[in-house]
């Protein structure tokens, strides 16, 4: 028996499923999510927490699920996958790369964006490589008609940033650069942030989130649900680990839908979301 729970927060829905996402996708409306973030398993590399899929696999078994997201997403939504290849024998394995090329090739996404997403890094000596400080986030979508609020997301520019497209809005450069002039009015002082993402990760040991070996920072799910949804849209999560995308949805008005096949994670994200 599936164990979930569905609540009402202020006029935001919640739903929790503790089962394994690809029965209940199945059972999911066509067209019905607006935006997908997740953070699947990393083959077998953290294996002691969720499992695993073989890396030989790990790319048919992901497609019977992009298959499923790719379905109950609207034709303005987006897709959002943070995963990074581990390392073998000394150098990285290809399966991260094989998917996103097969997310393209075969299931049919647009390979619209990829995001870099820079965290402090671990502590410590690694033979033949220094240490891990960034995580890529892919950006998939249907259609080019996407959701995009670049300004939910912009910051106040710097004033030495407005004289220098003041100088730029003139016209054609005359120091021979080749940086064409924009020849419009400033109609804004923000600044829209680009593709590089500077978010420390903030769990530690007195967090619900510390529970879970694998998870990025609520900030990291802020910036796609502003940037790429709207409020009152649905967000997904299918493999919701200890919650942080719903606790981010929730907060920011946006419905949510998240599963986690592993009991103990659910129990986590089912306190963290559904309060």
């Amino acid at each position: 028996m599936i164990k979930s729970e569905d609540i009402q927060l202020g006029g935001v829905c919640v739903k929790v499923f503790n089962e394994d996402c690809l029965n209940v996708l199945r059972e999911m409306p066509s067209g019905s999510i607006d935006l997908v973030i997740t953070s699947p398993p990393y083959a077998l590399q953290r294996a002691s927490t969720y499992g695993g899929v073989p890396e030989e696999n790990y790319v048919e078994w992901f497609l019977l699920i992009a298959g499923e997201i790719k379905r109950v997403m609207s034709d303005t939504g987006s897709f959002f996958l943070n995963i990074k290849p581990n390392c073998k024998d000394g150098e990285r394995v290809l399966y991260v790369m094989k998917l996103v090329i097969a997310l393209k090739e075969q299931v049919g996404f647009r390979f619209t964006d990829e995001f870099t997403w820079t965290k402090s890094g671990v502590p410590g000596k690694f033979n033949g490589r220094f240490k891990n400080a960034f995580e890529p986030v892919y950006h998939f979508t249907k259609a080019k008609g996407f959701t995009h609020n670049p300004y939910a997301v912009a910051t106040a520019a710097k004033d030495v940033s407005m004289d220098r497209y003041k100088r730029k809005a003139c016209g054609e450069s005359k120091n021979g650069s080749g940086f064409a002039g924009m020849r419009k009015k400033i109609t804004s002082n923000l600044a829209l942030p680009s593709n590089h993402l500077h978010i420390p990760q903030k769990s530690n040991q007195h967090t619900l989130q510390s529970k879970h070996s694998a998870v990025y920072p609520v900030e990291l799910c802020d910036f796609f649900i502003k940037a790429f949804s709207s409020e009152g849209d649905t967000v997904l999560d299918p493999f919701m680990g200890s919650g942080t995308t719903g606790l981010a949805a929730k907060k920011l008005g946006r419905n949510f839908i998240g599963i986690e096949k592993v009991e103990k994670y659910y129990e986590i994200a089912k306190a963290r979301v559904c309060s």
